[in-house]
């Protein structure tokens, strides 16, 4: 493999440099060159957006306009409490409340400044006490994606593609650079092009989690299933992050892998089962074990807690029925075509399709209705929302549910200003992190729409705090 010199060039220099394109990384940068910053974004692939512009978008704000005008009581302190019940105390505090306190200004933000524009709902997902997520329109992390490349674009903020960091420049302790590779490939094989970047106040991490990286997650979590298929790019991977543990950065919970529930292994990455699973079986529908034909867990606890029971029970489908789906507003045609989910006109060709004992799938069927018709308490706490609707109506919609790797929780060690900390716990001159690569905010498990709202609302406080220094 042909290496090239390193040279300097006066182009090279900035104040500061930003690591990774996703929703945190093309925050900080924005509000960096809001506040006269002279910014670049290095990303190492030959396209923007990371795992973020493959993610729902979905942003989780309590206090809106929208809840307000469906009667929702919501507030920073309840999404906080949220957040910490779902982190099993492993998330720290103050990051956390600092992420809810300035949720709803995240939001704002994002569609004062940013004119991303959301669908006219809110939706709840497990663990959330109440409605309080937000979808971009059209559904897509890209749309986000996009309205922040227009951003940059008019704020003239240069993205550097096929940008690989190798390493940290530093200097008396402090970071003030990173050494690319900026001829970078997925080709192990490539001819590598080394530069020196530099920046005056700051280097900022946002290199987002390694979900996909394998042999990292073993490292740390040695009974890891490396078979086990990912919602992530297969390029989510820890080299920036090892970077910084070569530093000697602080690290916590590097063993904390989030599994995305509701996806399918009838087809690669989140995809299209992935939204029916979150946005519909979640809410609308109901989990069913193969093998009994009884429902085995409350289809809106937290992610962990579903994807547990669901792992224990091994072959798992969701069902919902038409009413579910408009209500929903969505449409399966490609799912359904793909053959990712299926269509049936009766109970019982559920139970012949799967193989599930047909008295049992209809006995939890009417069960579950029942809940819904006399406003009982469901036995598994599922909290019945007005518009969930008993399932009755055919077609009736199905998918083999199968738990994917899609968050990695652990991450760097910051203090509450995005500065990153070392092992002794002393701040690393010259060097921020945030996003997925930090490991701080969602402790034993994120909430859905939760790392949106992170990144953007710690994007916009390390921008600003790198400007001030």
């Amino acid at each position: 493999m042909e290496q090239h010199s390193i040279h300097s060039n006066p182009l090279n220099h900035f104040d500061v440099i930003v690591i990774g394109s996703g929703f945190a990384g093309l925050t900080a940068a924005i509000e960096c060159k809001m506040m006269g910053g002279n910014v670049v974004v290095v990303e190492k692939m030959k396209a923007i957006g990371g795992n973020s512009i493959i993610s729902d978008g979905g942003i989780a704000a309590p206090n809106t306009e929208e809840q307000h005008h469906q009667g929702i009581v919501d507030s920073a302190d309840m999404m906080f409490e949220d957040m910490m019940k779902s982190g099993e105390g492993l998330n720290d505090p103050f990051i956390t409340k600092i992420v809810c306190d300035h949720a709803l200004e995240a939001y704002q933000w994002s569609k004062n400044i940013l004119h991303v524009q959301y669908m006219p709902r809110v939706d709840i997902f497990g663990g959330h006490q109440v409605p309080r997520c937000y979808s971009p329109d059209p559904l897509s992390g890209s749309t986000i994606i996009l309205r922040m490349k227009e951003k940059c674009i008019e704020l003239g903020i240069e993205i550097r593609l096929g940008m690989f960091v190798e390493k940290f420049i530093l200097k008396h302790n402090r970071v003030i650079g990173v050494q690319v590779d900026s001829n970078y490939t997925l080709d192990p094989r490539h001819s590598k092009h080394i530069h020196e970047l530099y920046a005056s106040k700051a280097v900022i991490v946002a290199s987002g989690g390694f979900a996909a990286d394998t042999q990292f997650i073993q490292k740390y979590k040695p009974d890891f299933d490396g078979f086990s298929q990912t919602t992530n790019k297969k390029t989510s991977t820890a080299e920036v992050l090892e970077a910084c543990i070569d530093l000697h950065c602080a690290t916590a919970h590097l063993d904390q892998i989030q599994w995305m529930p509701w996806s399918t292994n009838l087809e690669p990455g989140y995809g299209r089962g992935g939204l029916f699973g979150d946005y519909i079986v979640s809410s609308y529908g109901i989990l069913i074990n193969i093998q009994t034909g009884q429902r085995f867990v409350n289809e809106l606890g937290n992610r962990k807690v579903v994807t547990q029971k669901i792992l224990e029970a091994k072959d798992v489908i969701g069902i919902v029925d038409s009413t579910s789906v408009e209500k929903a507003g969505w449409d399966l045609q490609l799912a359904l075509r793909k053959g990712i989910i299926k269509s049936h006109m009766t109970i019982d060709d559920i139970a012949q399709a799967y193989s599930i004992p047909s008295f049992k799938l209809n006995t939890s069927i009417l069960d579950y209705n029942k809940v819904l018709l006399t406003k009982q308490n469901d036995p598994f706490n599922k909290v019945i929302e007005p518009w969930m609707t008993p399932l009755q109506k055919a077609p009736f919609y199905t998918m083999i549910i199968t738990p994917k790797t899609h968050y990695s929780l652990g991450g760097l060690v910051t203090n509450l200003e995005t500065q990153v900390l070392n092992t002794k716990g002393q701040i690393i001159p010259g060097l921020c992190a945030v996003g997925e690569v930090t490991g701080l905010t969602h402790g034993a498990n994120r909430l859905g729409s939760c790392s949106v709202t992170e990144c953007l609302v710690m994007g916009r406080i390390a921008g600003r705090k790198v400007m001030e220094s």
